[in-house]
């Protein structure tokens, strides 16, 4: 390792503060390192009369700090990321990147001013931010101004400006968080790409691994996001273009915004950091669109791969078949355009050709199109004839393989398709054929082969199938079987011979979609069978709450075998601009308690009160009472445990339990959706207290992305599950044609049941209102419902 290290900055205020917090984490780890710190001017910081977007050319803040590390002056810089031009010199990578200070925008009032004074301008220094004010501040002026942070705050206070919007990195890292008036969202005005993170650049091959000890790895993956979307798009720290990335849930989000302001949010696992980026940059090519032909697997949405799911979500076209499976068909985005195309024996929606024209119409209107089909694409999915069209229009495509029904629906039954003792090849035939016309197909070819033998598309002509495979010489034993369903909660099977097979397969009355699989490998079907071993195999299940939120119910359900569809039924919207809120939120010690009702009410009351800068130290002396273990789980992520909780979850027993603890005159503050019932203020209104029942969100219905009609009516569809009032009526809400009779309801609480029970469907209320003790009441009446059929 290096003796001495030579630190290179800009040598501005700031500069040197960030450099001081490098070299600080650098010294702790290795305290013999002799250090030398060496600043200097850049261009950007000598040119002060000119906008960033009017000087030109690009990495103003650089190029000194670049000759230097060239000239081996210094042997690492650092910067601020966002500073750094998208394309840097290959001789001098970055080495390592900072964990993240606060990367929003902040807005800054002059000393003892209160609100915007509309006769003078705010003061803003890039084209992104004046892009997102503007809508902000609709009837402010807003003109650019320069300089380091300390001299933008002295222009302000000299009343030039009637506010500043700047990082709020530089800010707390300044310790200056007294001025800061207003943090925006993230929504409000999104950060320019690598805001709040620190960059150190060093030469190529040089040994900089001394320097992991600097490095953060979730600032480095969003970094790479960032950036690699601002390059693709050819953007800079001065153009308007913006991207923040982050980990969530294992994934990273990148929300970003493109030069016309438009914003859009896309999601990929952290390894693919960079491909996401530049993914999000060309899905806004204006010219001409892009086609992805995706293989949506067999229909279990579980099986659909990675990057078939992240097309789907972000797709602006969808072109699907009937073999799509529901529950893939619920990944598609609520504002994306959806076709269907749907194609079955002896019924084709619409002709292949035509299909082909509308894949070349949307992506010519500039659409980002997914052809999504059954299985995979090239496996009889005539992929091949839908690319022609495209290769003679040039437009661009991918094609994203998906697991064949070949393979996938025969190991859902138990059967491998390939067995060492039994065969040593396998082959998938298309049965298909036109009306009154022989298979094409070779059967003494098939036969000599001794292989596994797979027929798709094939229980129209499975009695031609079986003769054929006779006629050639196989032997009549030898075992076959059809599959229909495969993947999905209702999937049967028919285990038999090939002299057998057709008989059978008409007495259990198999259709289509089925696939046939003929060879020894067929009678290890039983030996090998799984499917249908865990608690809800057999069991499809609709999920009703909102999308953010189905995720654990969803989890818990597949890890016990069922089949589910997430189709949610409700959104929750936070109220903007909430100047009631506000006030409450300034004077929030002078309340006694804050009653919560629901996990979302909790969250939001938490954001708020970041939004608005409160302290959560004023809540000190505050007592909390909620509804719910989730509402509680939300406190208690937040080190506060609530005083009162009612064992039945409703409003009106918080109520009963509250107006017993509360004293005359206490303020209670109610934070809670605008829709929120109506029993909890009638309890606490026969008490002398003060309550503030302030909305601050909306639940909304959403319309279903299925057509469920038929699933539920046919019992296709075994249950929904409601996780509040509100997803009942939504649900009601989205399917008005749906006979609700039929309706499967698992509730949970009592509320929630009685809701449904006004609606006419077949309810079951958990003991408990947790979602563990929901799924433990599907399973008690799936058990039922089973067993009552065995005894039928």
């Amino acid at each position: 390792m290096v003796r001495k290290l030579r630190v290179g900055s800009r040598e501005s205020k700031l500069a040197v503060v960030q450099s001081q917090i490098i070299i600080d984490c650098i010294k702790k780890h290795h305290p013999d390192l002799e250090i030398e710190f060496i600043t200097m001017k850049t261009t950007g910081d000598k040119i002060l009369d000119k906008a960033l977007d009017k000087i030109g050319g690009k990495g103003l803040f650089v190029k000194e700090l670049d000759k230097a590390l060239i000239e081996n002056k210094i042997d690492i810089a650092i910067h601020s990321l966002k500073d750094m031009p998208m394309e840097i010199n290959k001789e001098l990578p970055i080495i390592a990147y900072s964990k993240r200070e606060d990367p929003r925008d902040v807005l800054i009032l002059p000393k003892d001013n209160l609100e915007l004074n509309p006769d003078r301008p705010i003061g803003c220094s890039s084209l992104r931010r004046t892009l997102q004010i503007k809508k902000l501040y609709p009837d402010m002026q807003i003109k650019p101004i320069r300089g380091n942070v300390l001299t933008r705050l002295d222009k302000l206070d000299q009343g030039e400006f009637s506010a500043l919007i700047l990082a709020a990195a530089g800010i707390k890292r300044l310790k200056l968080e007294e001025r800061i008036t207003k943090e925006f969202t993230i929504q409000e005005s999104l950060p320019a790409a690598g805001q709040g993170i620190l960059a150190i650049q060093g030469r190529k091959g040089e040994d900089y691994s001394f320097l992991s000890c600097v490095n953060d790895n979730e600032s480095e993956i969003a970094a790479l996001c960032e950036r690699a979307f601002v390059r693709e798009l050819n953007g800079g720290c001065s153009s308007p273009i913006a991207a923040f990335a982050t980990i969530e849930n294992e994934r990273i989000v990148l929300n970003c915004m493109y030069e016309d302001g438009k914003k859009m949010t896309f999601y990929d696992e952290p390894r693919n950091a960079e491909e996401l980026g530049r993914f999000a940059a060309n899905y806004k090519t204006p010219s001409k669109g892009k086609v992805w032909l995706v293989g949506a697997g067999p229909s279990d949405p579980e099986l659909l791969t990675v990057k078939g799911k992240r097309l789907i979500e972000n797709a602006e076209v969808v072109v699907y078949d009937r073999l799509v499976g529901d529950g893939i068909l619920s990944l598609i985005s609520k504002k994306a355009k959806k076709i269907y195309v749907g194609k079955e024996s002896g019924n084709h929606a619409v002709r292949q050709d035509r299909i082909n024209e509308i894949l070349l119409e949307e992506a010519c209107k500039g659409q980002k199109v997914v052809r999504l089909k059954g299985g995979d694409p090239f496996v009889f999915g005539r992929g091949g004839e839908e690319l022609e069209l495209l290769v003679k229009h040039n437009i661009p495509f991918e094609i994203v393989p998906g697991i064949t029904s070949s393979i996938a629906v025969a190991a859902y039954n138990g059967i491998p398709v390939t067995y060492r003792d039994f065969c040593s090849s396998l082959h998938i035939i298309t049965g298909h054929k036109k009306k009154d016309e022989p298979l094409d197909i070779d059967f003494e070819a098939l036969v000599r082969t001794k292989g596994t033998l797979v027929f798709l598309m094939s229980v129209a002509s499975l009695k031609d199938i079986c003769e054929g495979l006779l006629q050639a010489g196989m032997k009549p034993t030898m075992p076959a079987a059809i599959l229909e369903n495969g993947t999905k909660a209702h999937q049967r099977k028919v285990i038999s011979t090939v002299s057998e097979l057709s008989l059978a397969a008409e007495k259990a009355e198999i259709k289509s979609p089925s696939i046939i699989v003929v060879g020894e490998v067929c009678s290890l079907s039983d030996k090998f069978s799984w499917y249908d071993k865990n608690v809800l195999s057999g069991c499809k299940v609709a999920v009703t709450r909102p999308k953010e939120l189905s995720s654990k119910l969803s989890e818990l359900l597949r890890e016990k075998g069922a089949e589910v569809l997430e189709i949610p039924c409700i959104v929750t919207e936070r109220i903007p601009n909430n100047e009631t809120l506000y006030s409450c939120m300034k004077e929030i010690e002078n309340f006694q308690w804050i009653v919560l009702t629901s996990p979302t009410g909790a969250r939001i009351f938490f954001e708020e009160l970041s939004s608005y800068r409160v302290d959560i130290r004023k809540l000190n002396q505050l007592k909390f009472a909620v509804i719910g273990k989730g509402t509680s789980q939300v406190l208690e992520d937040k080190g506060i445990y609530p005083e009162l909780m009612p064992k039945v979850y409703q409003g009106k027993e918080l109520g009963g339990i509250l107006s017993q603890s509360i004293k005359e005159g206490d303020k209670i503050l109610i934070p809670r959706a605008r829709q929120g019932a109506k029993e909890l203020i009638e309890e606490l209104s026969k008490t002398k207290c003060i309550i503030y029942d302030i909305p601050t969100y909306d639940t909304l219905y959403q319309e279903s992305m299925s057509e469920l009609k038929m699933e539920f009516e046919n019992a296709e569809i075994d249950y929904a599950i409601f996780t509040s009032a509100s997803t009942v009526k939504g649900f009601a809400q989205a399917h008005k044609n749906l006979n609700l009779k039929k309706v499967k309801a698992i509730c949970i609480g009592q509320k929630t049941k009685q809701t449904a029970d006004e609606y006419q469907m077949q309810t079951y209320v958990s003991k408990e209102a947790t979602l563990e003790s929901l799924v433990e009441c599907l399973e008690q009446q799936f058990q039922n419902k089973e067993q009552s059929m065995l005894n039928t």
